[in-house]
């Protein structure tokens, strides 16, 4: 038989009653104390007669005063254990929590990154657009600076005059005019 268990119904006082006196195998000592954590975790009426003699031995026992520094002892072990196992479960609760926010967090970050990766080729998509509008303005400026050329040479008007006119209108540099008057 389990020497913890021995010791706990002799401190009880319950050693001597029918649950030892009987040859038993280990199967049915579990079994009855499996029956008495049962009484222990529910509400039991107070006239059950084994509910009735184990309060009287603690009793007993509680106020023994060779037992009493043992009893106590293992309350406070047992009140120790429960506030270890609460600790354990709040501290296995926090961490769920924080796993969660976690995984919470993750999801948030790649859905960021997902909408930056969109903002980033909305961007580029965009940028495209205004070089190939930069483009066809540039397109246009130098066909309507050929067209103005053609014109005012059609017109009799000097050089000189033409290339002051193109100047101012457009922003050229000298260069830039002379590529036009190459052509």
């Amino acid at each position: 038989m389990n020497e913890f268990l021995r010791k706990k119904w002799e401190m009880v006082g319950l050693a001597d009653d029918y649950i030892f006196n009987k040859v038993m195998l280990d199967y049915d000592i579990e079994m009855q104390v499996a029956d008495l954590h049962d009484i222990a975790q529910r509400k039991v009426e107070a006239t059950d007669p084994l509910v009735v003699k184990l309060k009287e031995r603690i009793a007993v026992v509680k106020r023994n005063r060779k037992w009493r520094s043992e009893y106590m002892r293992r309350s406070v072990y047992e009140m120790d254990q429960e506030m270890r196992e609460k600790k354990i479960r709040e501290g296995e609760r926090k961490i769920r929590d924080v796993k969660l926010e976690l995984q919470k967090g993750k999801r948030e970050l790649l859905e960021g990154k997902r909408e930056i990766k969109e903002g980033q080729e909305r961007l580029k998509e965009k940028e495209q657009l205004i070089q190939e509008r930069e483009q066809k303005l540039h397109e246009n400026q130098q066909t309507i600076i050929k067209t103005s050329i053609l014109a005012m040479r059609e017109l009799n008007i000097g050089e000189t005059t033409i290339k002051k006119e193109i100047k101012g209108k457009f922003d050229l540099s000298d260069k830039e005019i002379k590529a036009y008057f190459a052509e």
